[in-house]
């Protein structure tokens, strides 16, 4: 092997193979067998081998990056599944390129549009509302792979990634029902920026099959909205006595809102989650929340950004976890 990088004829060469058969290992293609294939990897990374993404480019045509665009990245949720979007784009010698909309339409379609100039293979987006951002993607990248996260799109050539809404939904209002809430409050984003209107509409349907009266709140998804829609709700005629939140996230401001009215999260107002964050076993009460693996969500996004792979959806299924947070109604 020669001074400086190694190359897949050195990869090659060290796996008493062809360069051709290292290169369709090394690119995870068919026509390798297993044990060939492992041989071949195993080498490599003993090389220390590492895909030169310009060479590559140049000869296929494709970067190996790819976009993940996020509505909220102060949320942690999307941390996790950025962390499992890289582990498999590192894979295939790739990468991802994140970036946040805030909940702005225009943020958003500017990032599609500074995306489409990177030459990405193919774009992830948790959309802002009814998804204009997407059909801006087909217009400037026609024919790259395209995933929708946590979101309903009626495009046609989008695979769809997510949690699955409905069991989550199901799980907390059959929850709170069994303990005997009569009245939930659901907190979705504003109509003009929801994206995940599903988990609404399966709200309302839910709460009529179980005898529950529903009352749904829009709130802006941040820590300081959220905090104000629950203080004036708290101080309002008819305060809640379960609340359903859209994340742990939001979760948070409602534990804060409700400390500083002194009201008692469990005894006085029960409240779900969603996402089941680090975080959320050591609030105090221990947060009630659904859960899902977030890593294996970001892993099927890449998986199905790859060239050729398979872009059937993903629904990533779900918990829920029992905690203090609940209890039965005053």
């Amino acid at each position: 092997m020669g001074p400086g990088r190694p190359s897949i004829r050195d990869v090659a060469e060290q796996a008493g193979v062809s360069s051709a058969l290292a290169s369709f290992a090394l690119n995870d293609r068919d026509g390798v067998a297993e044990e060939t294939k492992a041989r071949i990897l195993k080498v490599a990374a003993e090389l220390g081998y590492r895909p030169d993404p310009t060479a590559r480019a140049l000869r296929t045509g494709l970067s190996g990056s790819y976009g993940v665009l996020v509505r909220n990245m102060q949320n942690p949720y999307f941390l996790e599944v950025l962390r499992g979007a890289q582990d498999a784009a590192s894979e295939s010698g790739g990468t991802v390129f994140a970036v946040d909309s805030a909940y702005s339409v225009e943020r958003e379609r500017e990032h599609v549009r500074r995306l489409a100039q990177q030459r990405v293979d193919g774009l992830a987006i948790a959309p802002v509302g009814s998804g204009d951002a997407v059909d801006l993607w087909h217009e400037l990248c026609p024919g790259r792979p395209t995933v929708v996260v946590n979101a309903v799109a009626h495009q046609d050539g989008v695979t769809r990634v997510g949690p699955d809404n409905v069991a989550a939904v199901d799980l907390a209002v059959d929850h709170l029902h069994d303990l005997g809430h009569r009245h939930i409050t659901f907190y979705s984003a504003p109509a003009g920026v929801m994206a995940d209107h599903d988990r609404l509409e399966r709200f309302l349907q839910r709460c009529g099959e179980r005898g529950v009266t529903p009352h749904p709140v829009e709130t802006a998804l941040n820590l300081d909205e959220a905090y104000r829609v629950t203080t004036d709700l708290l101080r309002g005629p008819h305060p809640p006595q379960a609340i359903v939140t859209n994340s742990d996230f939001t979760a948070h401001a409602v534990y804060r809102a409700a400390r500083d009215h002194g009201v008692r999260v469990g005894p006085d107002l029960s409240v779900v989650g969603h996402d089941d964050l680090a975080t959320s076993q050591l609030l105090d009460p221990p947060l009630t929340t659904v859960r899902l693996d977030r890593f294996q969500l970001g892993r099927a996004i890449v998986q199905r950004l790859r060239p050729g792979a398979d872009t059937s959806d993903h629904v990533e299924p779900v918990e829920l976890v029992v905690r203090s947070s609940t209890a039965p109604p005053r």
